[in-house]
């Protein structure tokens, strides 16, 4: 049996249910220690553990989830644990959140806290009735706080046995950074005065604030945070009549902020410290990449840090909008950066059993469509990086209901994906001179000035053969899966589908004239749902399906050049956002034209980064958008596999191949991770290539 306990105070019941309002609890315990002890502990819906009011760690792990999944389908609570060293009398004290307060966070409507301490083995203390706790009714919510409300009492406390059902997390502690503004100093505030003071930082930080105020009487501080002037911008407000350390409750994105600070008492007052805690999943190697050109150096950079940013308890579109477990394609290119620059496949291995987990559980279905189709190419990548096939067999229920799913979304009269709920997502553009009818062009998109269909949710004429080649590639990598884990037979009937399927997109959606790939048939929607628009009657030649049609090996190869001129050679910033540049730059890359038109896409980051250098921004124009999206990172990874000409032969780094190339640069000093180590690789203009790889590593040079 596992005790969760929570406060004992009257109304309790109003916290649990499907809208709890916002609060927030202490409860605390102490102990004797002698020495080493383990902390294992969760909560609902989050912790921050404090031992002798030292900050020891934050959590717990997001159980995952998606858009439209209730708390009723999601499966675990994961519980961490913490290793501290302590003699004496300890006081073990945890400030529990009550009700989730953005979106990756989740309840299982029944707040409250559990944890065990053992020492040499032995349980010494755990969450029962010898705890006290209170309410702090000072947290109003999660972006506001009145300290001038007298604080509560500890009192008794209850126990609700098995509220959650328990598993470990398999992740590292979230690392906390002190981090201070690069302006700071102590801020003094004459009585009946009122000051503002804007402070900076050198990056955007996916961050807690913190402040300590020194008053005597009754002080209103508003802060605002900012990734940029006017971008991502959040408020949080407190107020108190004496003296307080102050910790937000909620992350933001801080690229800067802003303090402004009422003095309504009688007597000077002071914010003699004031810094951020910067949250992100432990980087114990990072490798690099500097070059003869000063500007990749810096786009390299700047998509490295923004990668950074968003590797959390689950990787993050942002750390602006923290959205769930959804954003496959957000991830999926994150995890390759991942495995060349910083080679720690635990974050992505534990996202893609949460993802298989709520697979699953929703019969295969993922509120974005496309991105459910992403997850076996997800899958395989991580066995091609690490060699573990353990992770295949354990989500294989997963590839089971997807692929089942999308069978029954299949057409018997012409093999295409027909019977879909949706086609989103494509790519964060709207189309021009088409109807948007759920008005969100001019909330949601980058260019929101274009009135149109947007490809979040696009008609099927604009979203099918995306979504249709997404399956096809989907089943293709599902075949190479069950290969891998000894299931000729499924492999096969995969591999069949897949042609199905080809066939049809070669016949139903390829222009055979223009030698190019329509967005869709124009044909009536057969089914209905919220999220998909009425077809529209015109043909498009969307560059989005076109590029997918050779990057997924669909397009007749006499015609992949021809394909990919019609893409690049005229590539407008409103026609493919940096996201989308991920599948276009491995198109030109495999298709041997990266120089000729690669390089100038990756170039147009720069455009991205005179705006800002401290993080990627999520779209080109960046209207309602972020500046901390890791999606649009791919030049990380793209730069290193073109230059170094990378591949892997055998899974798991067992053997690769290098295949060196400077293109247009002068020099190139590098290297890869991998789990045995760097590779590092020098290149100089007319010199031989200097490579160094760990032992265990065969290379085959060409």
């Amino acid at each position: 049996m596992t005790n969760w306990i929570f406060v004992k105070e009257h109304g309790y019941e109003a916290w649990q249910g499907d809208n709890p309002p916002f609060m927030m609890a202490e409860l605390k315990n102490e102990y004797y220690l002698n020495g080493k002890a383990s902390i294992k502990i969760c909560a609902d819906t989050k912790y921050e553990l404090y031992v002798n009011n030292e900050l020891v760690g934050t959590g717990p792990a997001s159980a995952g989830g998606d858009f439209e999944a209730l708390p009723n389908v999601l499966a675990y609570s994961y519980y961490d644990e913490y290793t501290i060293n302590a003699k004496g009398r300890v006081e073990i004290r945890a400030v529990i959140t009550a009700t989730p307060t953005v979106l990756c966070e989740y309840t299982f409507k029944h707040p409250g806290l559990w944890l065990e301490l053992r020492q040499n083995g032995r349980l010494v203390g755990k969450t029962d009735e010898s705890w006290q706790g209170r309410r702090l009714p000072q947290r109003l919510f999660a972006e506001g706080s009145d300290y001038t409300i007298p604080p509560l009492p500890y009192g008794e406390v209850f126990v609700i046995p098995d509220a959650h059902k328990l598993k470990k997390s398999p992740l590292e502690h979230i690392v906390n950074e002190k981090i201070y503004p690069s302006n700071f100093k102590p801020i003094y505030v004459e009585p009946k005065k009122k000051a503002k003071i804007k402070l900076d930082f050198a990056k955007i930080y996916s961050a807690y604030l913190n402040l300590s105020l020194k008053c005597n009487g009754r002080v209103k501080i508003k802060i605002i945070t900012e990734e940029l002037d006017n971008v991502s911008t959040c408020y949080e407000e407190l107020v108190s009549d004496r003296s307080i350390f102050h910790r937000s409750q909620h992350m933001f994105s801080v690229g800067q902020a802003t303090l402004e600070i009422e003095n309504e008492s009688q007597d000077e007052c002071i914010i003699d410290d004031f810094y951020i805690s910067f949250v992100h999943y432990p980087v114990k190697n990072e490798a690099y990449l500097e070059t003869s050109d000063k500007s990749l150096n810096k786009i390299y950079d700047v998509c490295m840090h923004t990668l950074k940013i968003c590797r959390q308890d689950i990787h993050l579109d942002s750390p602006k909008h923290q959205e769930p477990l959804a954003c496959t394609g957000d991830y999926y290119i994150q995890a390759l950066m991942e495995y060349l620059n910083i080679y720690d496949p635990t974050l992505t291995a534990f996202d893609i059993v949460r993802t298989a987990e709520m697979l699953k559980r929703q019969n295969g279905k993922i509120f974005h469509t496309s991105y459910s189709l992403m997850f076996p190419m997800w899958l395989y990548d991580y066995y091609l990086y690490t060699g573990d096939k353990k992770l295949i067999n354990k989500t294989k229920k997963a590839l089971e209901c997807l692929f089942s799913r999308f069978d029954s979304y299949t057409s018997t009269k012409n093999n295409l994906v027909e019977k879909a709920p949706n086609y989103m997502f494509v790519d964060w553009i709207v189309m021009k001179d088409a109807p948007d009818p759920y008005g969100d062009a001019r909330e949601m998109m980058s260019h929101g000035q274009i009135d149109g269909f947007s490809l979040h949710h696009p008609p099927k004429a604009l979203g099918q053969s995306v979504l249709c080649m997404f399956y096809y590639q989907a089943l293709i990598t599902g075949a190479k899966l069950y290969n891998v884990i000894d299931k000729p037979e499924k492999a096969r009937e995969l591999s069949q589908r897949a042609m199905a399927l080809k066939d049809a997109i070669n016949t139903h959606l390829y222009d055979a004239e223009k030698a190019l790939y329509i967005g869709g048939l124009t044909t009536k929607n057969e089914v209905e749902n919220n999220w998909l628009p009425e077809n529209a009657k015109r043909t498009f030649y969307l560059k989005q399906a076109n590029t997918l049609a050779v990057l997924f090996d669909i397009a007749p190869r006499e015609q992949r050049s021809h394909i990919l001129d019609f893409v690049a050679s005229d590539l407008r910033k409103e026609e493919m956002q940096p996201y989308f540049y991920h599948f276009l730059l491995e198109a030109l890359y495999n298709e041997g034209l990266l120089e000729k038109y690669g390089f100038n896409l990756i170039y147009r980051y720069n455009d991205l980064i005179s705006k800002t250098d401290k993080g990627l921004c999520e779209a080109w124009e960046y209207i309602n958008c972020d500046c901390s999206h890791a999606w649009g990172g791919t030049p990380a990874y793209i730069l290193k596999k073109a230059i170094t000409g990378f591949e892997i032969i055998e899974p798991g780094y067992k053997k690769i191949r290098l295949k060196p190339s400077l293109y247009h640069l002068e020099h190139a000093s590098l290297n890869i991770s991998t789990p045995y180590g760097n590779i590092d690789i020098n290149l100089q203009k007319g010199k031989k290539p200097q490579i160094v790889a760990p032992k265990e590593i065969e290379i085959i040079y060409e």
